[in-house]
């Protein structure tokens, strides 16, 4: 089974560095996924070429799923055909991981119901976006609850650490600090 990295336009490389070392280290399959086939730059600049895209990706081979940060995500609000990729491989029962702002993205798609879940967005802004349920937000570094881990983005590292553990791999978690 393969881990599906979510790549869109402005995402945190940084916060994918040591979730790929921990993929990488334990030889565990990865798949980079784009909304479609065209290059994708980051928010720093890093220019990333998607191995498939979320309309042609084989999701039963999808154990798991990635979503990094985003710097500003007003691009991704109306991406329907996302949201539903993500309630698919959700549906699937596959482990989720999103950081930062990408928990955006669960809750748009209805994951974050009857859950527990944080994030680095604000309560102004959670609250504005409306589809935020605020019954569930923890203010902790990261939340594991019923398959879904969410994290703050300067937690990039327990985030990476925690999806090793969650999906039982074999890697160094020392590697790293």
């Amino acid at each position: 089974m393969t881990t599906g990295i979510l790549l869109y336009p402005r995402f945190s490389e940084y916060e994918l560095s040591v979730i790929l070392s921990v993929l990488t280290q334990a030889n565990h399959p990865k798949i980079f996924i784009g909304l479609n086939d065209e290059p994708i730059k980051g928010e720093a600049g890093l220019v990333c070429i998607p191995e498939t895209t979320i309309d042609k990706v084989n999701i039963d081979q999808i154990q798991s799923l990635v979503l990094p940060g985003v710097d500003d995500f007003q691009h991704l609000i109306d991406e329907e055909p996302l949201f539903e990729f993500i309630r698919e491989v959700y549906k699937r029962d596959a482990v989720i991981g999103a950081i930062s702002s990408a928990p955006f993205m669960l809750a748009k798609a209805g994951v974050l119901s009857n859950r527990f879940y944080t994030c680095g967005i604000t309560k102004q802004a959670r609250d504005f976006l409306s589809f935020f349920p605020e019954d569930g937000f923890v203010d902790a570094p990261y939340v594991f609850d019923k398959g879904v881990l969410t994290a703050k983005g300067s937690y990039f590292i327990d985030f990476a650490n925690k999806f090793g553990q969650v999906l039982e791999l074999d890697f160094n978690r020392n590697w790293y600090r």
